[in-house]
């Protein structure tokens, strides 16, 4: 049957799109319609030889459920988020340190660098009270430039909140897989504390070893203006 032949085509180590699928397999059967395309799918998905993990996510292997990404802090880390919890409880914010790529990098960082990321309207004025606490160690909204000229040791960097960044509901201080990857690329301050040539292991590390929501990925990939960037890194994974 022209299926079984379409699905020895397929790699059990990728994850295809719809769209790839229907390539795939109008490539064995050229007259194939959107509506069988659409039976087919279902069918193969019924008899267990196509598994679908996420949204325009199918596979070939059933998969186990990865875990949720956790970011363990530094002292420096926990000491600034606890800090701001005490003082401003109602405040939105996410800490990132550069020190958590280090599970993924080949080469490590030495030298920690704290993020914090605040809503907009207030990031100026969390800038001032962070300042007049760690007097000389704060930046705020750096370039690569600014970052590389200003920074010290222990650093904390002070930067804005994109709206509608996939946050956590459980820890909603905690930076989240999807976060993580797209502001390795799109925060330039970010990107300065790691060699650009190891984006792509970090991407296929997280996306290995945790659960990545697509579509949260993709929409702030969006909103970030790193949609194609960020389908590059990921590959066959978005």
């Amino acid at each position: 049957m022209w299926t079984n032949q379409a699905l020895r085509n397929l790699s059990d180590k990728k994850i295809y799109s719809r769209e790839e699928l229907f390539q795939i397999f109008c490539a064995e059967k050229e007259d194939l319609s959107e509506s069988a395309f659409r039976w087919t799918l279902y069918n193969l998905q019924k008899e267990q030889q196509l598994f679908r993990v996420d949204y325009d996510a199918y596979v070939t292997v059933q998969q186990e459920e990865l875990p949720v990404y956790r970011p363990v802090y530094s002292d420096r880390g926990m000491e600034v988020r606890e800090k701001l919890e005490d003082k401003f409880p109602e405040l939105t914010f996410v800490i990132f340190e550069s020190v958590l790529l280090n599970e993924f990098l080949n080469h490590q960082i030495a030298q920690n660098t704290v993020y914090v990321q605040v809503q907009k309207d207030v990031s100026s004025y969390i800038f001032d009270e962070l300042q007049q606490e760690y007097t000389g160690s704060v930046l705020y909204k750096p370039g690569k430039n600014e970052f590389e000229r200003y920074w010290t040791r222990d650093c904390i960097v002070v930067l804005e909140l994109v709206s509608q960044a996939p946050m956590s509901d459980e820890k909603p201080h905690e930076m989240t897989a999807e976060k993580l990857l797209v502001d390795i690329v799109a925060e330039k301050s970010i990107a300065a504390t790691f060699s650009p040539s190891e984006v792509p292991l970090i991407y296929a590390s997280m996306i290995e070893s945790y659960q990545v929501e697509r579509r949260r990925l993709n929409r702030y990939a969006g909103r970030r203006g790193k949609t194609e960037l960020v389908k590059k890194y990921a590959g066959g994974r978005t």
